[in-house]
């Protein structure tokens, strides 16, 4: 794609944060250019500051100025009590850099060609709009509630709604009708706009019999409308019929634009009010000051119209930004950067999540794309850990990748990025211009190089106006208020250091955080209200018993009189939150209290119910009506599992169940339990698989095991295989096999995939082999071989062969193959899958290039503490010393074959060889593969997809369902 001439300005090299200074400085009648002054000054002298940010915003308002705030109290004080402005206007005016000619919006589609509008087209559409809707009757009195995908509609819409002074509610079509009715219904909306494309019928209908203020439904796709209803319109024709747009008259600065939900940790979302005047402001003192966002600017944040961050893209068309809409998926780590580079994306906005799998998927944009017009990356909605922003630097350049945090509640940022101070790995570089932000500790004292509550101490303009269904403000005052009286309390555990740059450390509120997967406790009640017999319920983070810094949810269940928790309770509560929810939603123990724990005004206490799960001292527990819930509390999550009559009488249940409860790390599991209703995933199926062989002996295929997947139907499925062939047929086909050696536990499962895939008619067979002498000690590489050519032989007496394995498979492949070839008999094909070198046959430079990849990568890891930690045990384990902590059979297994293996020695092999390289492994082996190149002279490298994935390493793996397409056709197109 051929990129336009960058605008006007976009070689600006003096910030806009220094004009302002400037500006500041002839107000103050002192020099601002020290570190943290200007932030000083904004918040000593409030009315200065936001008056001169209004003025040298140059926004469109009337009235006076003169009033800048009309109190110092953080909850009551409203700002600029005299100024009217329209939301809509200021976005849409035209600017210098950006008239009526300039892009405004460009909207990308997964299925068909961008869309792109200038300002001048956006502003006629919204007035098109705006008169469709003042004539079905919507006012400035009312509220419009818009579902409909991240794009140039849902834009229009929701500005035409502002330009005449109706509030907006935003949320994404995917979201179910219970999660969209939990907000709406509060809003009561007079307008409903939907598109329905995405939507089912019975959401369209749940939406309008639940929302009973709805006047009319406007619908923005092409699908049937109903007949006879004159209640129902589509926008196009509405715009069509209309006559001239009303005027956009200018409003108080508090009037209502967006009603915005909270996260629901402790009940229904709160429907948040926030005023234009303030939303404004605050977003184009962001955009201009923190982010020096301006005309020459493109803009893309990843995002969806359910979240904040929607609504603050939206606000940078008020700078003159060009910004970019995308309502596709994401296919892969790829997706979102070819759009920043196919439509010049200057300030790109995505998520740690996003940039996580980007690393975890080896995936390194700027070796793919042309991105020499980014010049920074935004990042929010997690904490960005330190890694991160080294992978940024190296694979997508030097910019600066800015930690961004606030929330729906302030519809904005508390610390952020700054264009004047430096990027710091981990932290946001500076706090919100205007905003007294610190961390404080229980008692309101404030700490620096500390973690404590984030709290701002001062008014802003962007503060709610209110919460929807609050007339007396009570609701307001306990969600930010209560806690730190003449303070907002947040939610967030933050660090300060001396420079102003912020650590953040997570929710201190009810959140659940476990496995990097943030889970508001809100949808799990939500899921839960359709269950029987269940009363109350309060979803809590445990400290993982057997995983030191891993975290797991426990579920308190309050039971209704005569409901007891047996088994097919608990099932039935997981399969539900499984269903309903996700994997992710799913408890790791159920537990049944006799009550919850509660404040005396009634406030149900997540901290203490946390605290009583981990054995900790309950700070609060003076403040609980019932204190003695937390003794019961702790009694019932301590309490193990009454054995059933089933488990009992059959050892072999009882053995199953045990592994089933060691490894998802919940003590109740029944006979019957579905894997996937405990959140079992995938990885874990494989997990438990292999222990089922080392502790049990049994060899049970993953096909096996989905047929059933309880620990009874594991258990028939061990009896009825405990024989086992040893070439077992994973796929039928005719002619000349082709032969799969196992992985480092003995297991064929992790081929389950790729053999499903592979595109040859000719069948496809397994060798089960010993892998463990009788006294337990692991073989060597060169003995298992042998017992695999013996068995090549029974299968297929005459050559040529095709075999191949994975990793230490690999290597008791080409050993085999060596055996056979040795014997006179051929071997047409060896695939090696990233089967990394042994280090018996590296040199002395091999081995300190293996040495320094491996350093790097677990530096880069977000799991270098955890790959430390089991390097530890192996060391230990290997020089005769006691481990470190107690020994995973799964990985000590591991060691072993690893031990055998990296003493292999591998000798000449005269025949072809392909060998499939993970691109994750690339940095790792590309400097050692002259050992394989010594030996195998025929040797030919195809690069694949993905992640080595051994256990150090949990990141996707080339056999992963993600991966292992590619895998399967690269191997399936060398097949010999």
């Amino acid at each position: 794609m051929t990129l336009a001439p960058a605008p006007p300005g976009a070689d600006r090299r003096r910030p806009q944060l220094a004009d302002f200074r400037a500006r500041c400085e002839d107000v103050a009648g002192v020099r601002l250019d020290e570190p943290g002054a200007l932030h000083d000054f904004s918040v000593q002298h409030p009315e200065r500051f936001w008056r001169t940010c209004l003025d040298w915003a140059q926004l469109p308002w009337s009235g006076s100025a003169d009033v800048v705030l009309t109190s110092g109290d953080v909850q009551s004080a409203r700002f600029f009590p005299d100024v009217r402005l329209n939301y809509a206007e200021a976005l849409l005016r035209p600017l210098p850099g950006a008239g009526d000619g300039a892009p405004a919006v460009t909207a990308v589609h997964a299925d068909r060609p961008a869309e792109r509008l200038t300002r001048g087209q956006l502003r006629e559409q919204v007035a098109l709009a705006a008169a469709a809707l003042a004539g079905i009757g919507l006012t400035d009195r009312d509220r419009l509630v818009l579902i409909a995908p991240h794009g140039v509609p849902a834009m229009v819409v929701a500005l035409a709604a502002a330009a005449l002074g109706a509030a907006v509610s935003t949320a994404a079509p995917d979201m179910g009708a219970l999660a969209l009715l939990g907000r709406f219904e509060q809003v009561e909306p007079a307008v409903l706009v939907l598109d329905r494309t995405a939507m089912g019928e019975a959401t369209v209908s749940a939406l309008l019999d639940g929302l009973p203020t709805v006047r009319r439904l406007v619908v923005l796709d092409d699908l049937p409308l109903p007949e006879g209803d004159p209640t129902v319109d589509r926008l196009a024709d509405l715009t069509a019929g209309a006559g001239p747009s009303p005027a956009w008259d200018r409003r108080p600065f508090d009037h209502p634009l967006f009603v915005m939900f909270s996260s629901g940790t402790t009940g229904p979302p709160k429907a948040m009010v926030h005023g234009a005047g303030g939303t404004l402001l605050e977003h184009v003192k962001e955009h201009r000051l923190h982010g020096d966002l301006g005309p020459a600017d493109t803009l893309y944040f990843h995002t969806t119209t359910a979240w904040m961050m929607w609504n603050w893209q939206l606000s940078a068309l008020a700078v003159g930004a060009h910004v970019i809409t995308y309502d596709g998926p994401v296919d892969g780590p790829q997706t979102l950067w070819e759009l920043a580079a196919g439509h010049g994306v200057t300030v790109f906005g995505t998520s740690p999540a996003y940039l996580q799998l980007c690393q975890d998927d080896g995936y390194h944009p700027a070796a793919h794309l042309d991105l020499s017009r980014l010049r920074a990356v935004l990042s929010t909605g997690a904490v960005l850990h330190d890694w991160q922003y080294d992978w940024v630097a190296e694979h997508v350049g030097p910019v600066p990748l800015q930690s961004i945090s606030g929330g729906t509640d302030i519809i904005g940022c508390f610390v952020l990025g700054s264009p004047e101070r430096p990027v710091r790995r981990g932290r946001c570089s500076a706090p919100s211009l205007g905003l007294d932000v610190a961390a404080v500790e229980e008692d309101g004292t404030e700490v620096v190089g500390a973690v404590g509550e984030l709290v701002c101490r001062n008014p802003f303009p962007s503060r709610p106006v209110g919460f929807l269904r609050d007339p007396d403000g009570s609701r307001f005052h306990a969600s930010y208020f209560a806690a730190h009286p003449g303070m907002w309390t947040h939610g967030d555990l933050v660090e300060f250091d001396a420079d102003g740059s912020a650590r953040l450390h997570g929710r201190s509120d009810g959140v659940l955080n476990v496995d990097g997967v943030r889970i508001g406790p809100s949808e799990i009640y939500t899921a839960l209200r359709g269950v029987p017999g269940i009363a109350d319920a309060m979803a809590v983070e445990q400290r993982h018993p057997a995983r030191p810094g891993a975290s797991r949810i426990v579920l308190l269940v309050v039971l209704r009189e005569g409901v007891v928790l047996d088994a097919e309770l608990a099932r039935t509560i997981r399969r539900t939150l499984r269903e309903q929810a996700s994997p992710a939603h799913v408890p790791a123990l159920v537990a049944a209290v006799p009550e919850l724990p509660l404040t005396h005004n009634g406030k149900r206490s997540e901290r203490a119910a946390r605290d009583a799960v981990n054995g900790d001292p309950v700070a609060n527990a003076a403040a609980l009506r019932s204190p003695a819930c937390l003794q019961a509390i702790r009694a019932a999550v301590t309490a193990g599992p009454a054995a059933t009559a089933d488990q009992d009488a059959d050892p072999l249940l009882r053995a199953v169940t045990g592994l089933w409860s060691e490894l998802l790390g919940t003590g109740e599991v029944g006979p019957d339990d579905d894997f996937g209703d405990l959140g079992g995933s995938s990885r874990q199926v494989l997990s438990l698989l292999r222990r089922v062989r080392l502790d049990l002996g049994a060899d049970v295929p993953v096909q096996a095991f989905a047929a059933d997947p309880t620990p009874r139907g594991l258990a028939h499925a061990i009896t009825a295989g405990t024989a086992g062939d040893p070439a077992p047929l994973l796929r039928a086909g005719s002619g000349r096999p082709v032969f799969l050696l196992p992985d480092a536990w003995g297991q064929l499962n992790l081929y389950a995939g790729m053999v499903e895939q592979l595109a040859t008619d000719r069948p496809v067979r397994g060798l089960r082999l010993r892998l463990t002498g009788p006294d337990g000690a692991h073989l060597p590489v060169e003995e298992v071989a042998a017992e695999a050519a013996a068995r090549l032989r029974e299968v297929q007496p005459d050559g040529p062969f095709s075999l191949a394995g994975y990793s230490f498979g690999g290597l008791v492949a080409h050993a085999a193959a060596r055996a056979l070839t040795a014997e006179g008999r051929e071997v047409a094909w060896l695939g090696l899958l990233d089967v990394r070198p042994p280090r018996a046959a590296l040199s002395a430079r091999e081995v300190a290039a293996q040495r320094r990849a491996a350093r790097l990568r677990t530096l880069l890891s977000r799991r270098a503490l955890e790959a430390v930690r089991r390097r530890l045990r192996r060391g230990s384990t290997l020089a005769g010393r006691p481990p470190v902590g107690p020994v995973d059979p799964e990985l000590a297994f591991f060691t072993g074959s690893e031990a055998v293996g990296d003493s292999y020695r591998p000798g000449r092999f005269d025949g072809p060889v392909t060998y499939f390289l993970a691109e994750g492994s690339q940095r790792h082996v590309r400097g050692t593969l002259g050992a394989w190149r010594r030996v195998t002279p025929r040797l030919r490298v195809v690069d694949v997809p993905g992640h080595h994935g051994d256990l150090d390493d949990e990141r996707i793996g080339m056999l992963s369902a993600r991966h292992v397409g590619v895998l399967a056709a690269r191997v399936s197109a060398t097949l010999a």
